[in-house]
């Protein structure tokens, strides 16, 4: 061998552990990219993990209210129907103080039946809900009455 041939060999060599550094530094750069970004997945499922029981205590609250609602709505419809049951008992109760003069159904209309209730001695507000109208609607049919017999 002459020395120039030792001198390719040499360069050859030198070539060759020039791109194994090349290649030992990629290679070194990708594992860092990928520990990154197996911290940054681990620092999400962390992250996950709290939102997942943030959101189960939020649910469990949710359903405890749920309840709560459950069981006020059971207690108004109770009410409810206690006060229709209360509401239908004064309709029909023949006794009250509303149906102690009954008026005068059969045709005749409501401004008679206004000016016979109010001759019977009953006020505006008496005459009003009895007949269930707005006591400015009794008011104005007796002042019609009124001015019908002037």
């Amino acid at each position: 061998m002459t020395l120039n041939n030792m001198e390719y060999w040499v360069l050859a060599q030198v070539g060759l552990e020039i791109v194994l550094v090349l290649l030992l530094i990629f290679f070194l750069l990708r594992i860092r990219s990928m520990t990154k970004l197996l911290k940054n997945s681990r620092e999400e499922e962390r992250s996950a993990a709290g939102n997942l029981a943030k959101l189960t205590d939020q649910l469990a609250l949710l359903d405890t209210k749920r309840v709560s609602l459950e069981e006020t709505l059971v207690l108004l419809s109770e009410k409810t129907s206690t006060l229709r049951e209360q509401s239908a008992a004064r309709r029909f109760d023949a006794s009250g103080p509303y149906n102690a003069i009954s008026p005068k159904s059969g045709g005749t209309s409501l401004r008679l039946q206004v000016e016979d209730l109010h001759l019977q001695g009953l006020s505006l507000t008496e005459i009003s809900r009895r007949l269930g109208l707005h006591p400015t609607e009794v008011k104005m049919a007796l002042d019609l009455a009124r001015l019908k017999a002037e």
